[in-house]
């Protein structure tokens, strides 16, 4: 499909009109995110993915599909790299804690002073959870994934001092508009602990891994 027939696409979607802007302006631009591969590779499929994504969150959170993904922060008028992935990775996140028992889903948002993405609840304690999301391709490699949760691990733990929270986690998510229900994956899980090594500082804070609507948690919730 050749840009002006993808831009038509986008165009006559049931995307929020912000978020049009947004994938017509970085598709016009040649902008290399991540996301730009998919969206040229398979529109129609991109297109419908990030649909679903949106309503699938919407219902989690007890909110119109139009607001959920600027509920994260995202603007589509800011053309920042990796934005759009970063708000997607949140909505999959939301999407996932739903699926695994997780109630009073709730996205704090940019603005609220808190650090952490998403709160949550689970067996009577309050979790918060920070989000982020990995490049797509590439393989998952056990000491990159570290680093990445060794600089939101400062961010989790602020969050339960300064908030109050029970238990905190770090979600790592890869290219989540290709998600199609959750399944869990014990190589991931084992990925995580080795990932996320034993010790007093980071014992209230897990990690979880979603790749591609495969995902992996240490310790278990």
């Amino acid at each position: 499909m050749k840009r002006p027939e993808i831009a038509a696409l986008i165009a006559g979607s049931g995307l929020p009109e912000g978020l049009k802007t947004y994938l017509a302006s970085a598709l016009r631009r040649g902008r290399p995110f991540s996301f730009t591969a998919a969206l040229k590779k398979e529109p129609a499929g991109f297109v419908g993915a990030v649909a679903r994504l949106l309503a699938g969150a919407a219902a989690a959170l007890g909110r119109p599909p139009g607001e959920v993904l600027f509920a994260t922060g995202f603007d589509g008028s800011n053309l920042a790299p990796h934005r759009l992935e970063a708000a997607l990775a949140e909505l999959l996140a939301v999407l996932l804690l739903r699926e695994q028992g997780f109630s009073e889903l709730q996205l704090i948002g940019t603005n609220s002073g808190r650090t952490a993405d998403i709160a949550a609840r689970k067996d009577g304690l309050r979790w918060a959870f920070e989000v982020r999301c990995l490049s797509a391709g590439g393989k998952l490699d056990g000491e990159l994934l570290g680093g990445k949760f060794d600089r939101k691990l400062p961010q989790a733990r602020n969050a339960m001092k300064k908030y109050g929270f029970d238990r905190a986690a770090v979600v790592l998510a890869r290219e989540p508009w290709r998600f199609a229900g959750f399944e869990p994956d014990p190589a991931l899980a084992a990925l995580a602990a080795a990932a996320r090594p034993p010790g007093k500082r980071q014992a209230a804070v897990h990690l979880c891994l979603a790749d591609r609507g495969r995902f992996g948690v240490y310790p278990c919730w």
